[in-house]
């Protein structure tokens, strides 16, 4: 029988969320008046937590077959987020006198549904989004937002990274399969997620106006900027 390994996508979200909980702690006197619980014990009890997840899956021995399929997932994410990005951004500037068509590219295209998921570090929102931007680009669409001056490459490019993501189609079943991670780990795992993403939106808000603070809380960033994975 093939041996099944943890999705990539999965150990992406976990090494971004154990960076995210280190500069959590590092800022933790400064970010401890927003919320109650937000206190030194809560931090450090994060960190643990975070630490514990990463030494378990790293004990299993399933990360290291997936580290270098967790590198091309990650130069993906990173191409596809960034080329997303801008295709929004210049939508919105070539097309600022059309709102209607604005609004009509936004749903058609996956950005209603996925923008705000994929770059607080969902990774399945990211899958479906690239998915969706690639299955719903006309010829008469790419024609129209091109015309405003938009390099082609980059829409061709977020149209190539769709297919690719094609390889990485079963890693989202596999997260749910028992023979490679146990319902209490992938509890573990949701739980960590869901309260790292809390933290992120808050603290990005809070150091809008440091950037470099704002960047060490920003999922797709820490993603960008993770020299290693271990």
């Amino acid at each position: 029988m093939e041996s099944k390994n943890l999705c990539p996508s999965t150990i992406a979200t976990i090494f971004a969320c154990k960076s995210i909980v280190n500069s959590f702690a590092e800022n933790i006197y400064e970010l401890a008046h927003i919320r109650k619980e937000w206190t030194v014990d809560y931090a450090n009890s994060l960190k643990k937590e975070a630490q514990q997840i990463v030494d378990k899956i790293a004990a299993s021995g399933n990360i290291k077959i997936t580290l270098d399929k967790l590198k091309i997932w990650r130069e993906l994410m990173i191409s596809s987020l960034t080329d997303i990005g801008i295709v929004r951004a210049s939508v919105k500037n070539d097309f600022k006198n059309d709102k209607p068509f604005q609004k009509e590219f936004y749903q058609q295209l996956g950005y209603n549904d996925y923008f705000s998921d994929a770059k607080n570090g969902d990774h399945y929102s990211m899958f479906r989004f690239v998915k969706a931007f690639a299955d719903n680009m006309t010829a008469e669409l790419r024609e129209k937002i091109l015309a405003g001056g938009l390099d082609p490459r980059i829409v061709d490019r977020i149209t190539e990274n769709a297919g690719e993501l094609d390889n990485f189609s079963e890693c989202f079943s596999l997260m749910n399969d028992s023979t490679v991670i146990s319902s209490e780990e992938h509890q573990s795992i949701e739980k960590l997620y869901s309260e790292v993403r809390n933290i992120s939106r808050i603290a990005t808000a809070y150091f809008y106006f440091d950037p470099q603070k704002r960047e060490a809380f920003n999922f797709f960033k820490t993603l960008r900027n993770m020299k290693s994975y271990a």
